[in-house]
């Protein structure tokens, strides 16, 4: 860990921040260790600044929206976590929603939905904020952010930038800023007019449809769809549901989550991700690919 870290409460006063910082706490599968602190910008300009400072003082850094899709090692992090949560701006454009990178996805859709906006209902019950949904091109029912996504705010090498989906580059669970130190600030979603309350029937349609998907502390989705097949049912296919080491088990409604029965190590399930990858390998010759990612050193 950094000796710098031990000072981040001092160059942070201003803003608001968690020490120590628990990823057990803040992440849905409940696994992995501490970083120094977690510091919370509440804007643009904020954001901004605290990358600029935490690079200025070589400090190690990572964003967290809701937690979800990541996993952090059991050793932590020895850096700041810079969490979205209090960058909660929506604004209602012509053409759809900006919203800012800590909106949930919920709080999105209520948003939409008072306002008379469609087309997003398909986001329902994803446990992403916006930032994270546009950052890994979250989708379900087959469709994805991407396609409703006009325009991206975002800071690259300390000024902010506006993009076009195009320059974006989305593809399947997957954007230019997992490739490159870009980090979204918000993005604008076009919608469609619509009547309230048939957009909140089809919200909640979705719901049930993932109420079907297994309960319990997971990081959703673990791998990526292989083209032309469904990597749940390649696990399945490879008699993995029900697997387990120590408290992580791969779940029995849906082969493609991994659950923490409670106090599964980071360790543990990477070990069944593994696991899970090489038996696959070995049963159907297609190796599967994460769509998770990982925090710290495993």
């Amino acid at each position: 860990m950094s000796r710098n870290t031990d000072c981040i409460a001092e160059w942070f006063a201003d803003l608001p921040q968690k020490r120590p910082f628990s990823f057990r706490a803040a992440t849905t599968i409940g696994a992995g260790g501490t970083a120094p602190a977690a510091l919370y910008p509440r804007s643009e300009a904020e954001f901004a600044e605290t990358v600029a400072r935490l690079e200025a003082q070589g400090i190690p850094f990572c964003v967290l929206g809701c937690g979800s899709n990541v996993l952090a090692s059991d050793k932590g992090f020895g850096g700041a976590v810079i969490k979205t949560d209090r960058m909660e701006t929506l604004r209602l454009l012509p053409q759809g929603i900006e919203a800012a990178c800590g909106v949930r996805i919920a709080r999105l859709l209520s948003f939409a939905a008072a306002n008379h906006c469609g087309g997003l209902e398909f986001l329902a019950g994803i446990p992403a904020s916006t930032g994270g949904a546009v950052f890994m091109n979250a989708g379900a029912c087959g469709k994805f952010a991407a396609e409703r996504v006009l325009s991206v705010r975002a800071l690259y090498r300390g000024s902010v930038m506006e993009m076009t989906a195009e320059e974006c580059a989305f593809s399947y669970k997957h954007s230019l800023f997992m490739d490159e130190p870009i980090y979204v600030l918000s993005a604008v979603f076009q919608t469609v007019c619509g009547d309230k309350q048939s957009i909140l029937r089809e919200i909640k349609r979705v719901l049930v449809r993932r109420s079907r998907l297994p309960r319990g502390k997971s990081m959703g989705c673990v791998f990526k769809n292989p083209s032309g097949c469904s990597a749940g049912e390649l696990i399945e296919q490879a008699g993995l549901k029900g697997a387990f080491i120590g408290d992580a088990v791969v779940a029995r409604e849906h082969a493609n989550f991994i659950l923490n029965r409670g106090g599964a190590t980071a360790s543990e399930i990477r070990s069944l991700i593994e696991h899970v990858r090489a038996r696959v390998f070995e049963n159907s010759a297609v190796t599967l690919e994460e769509e998770i990612r990982y925090i710290g050193e495993f």
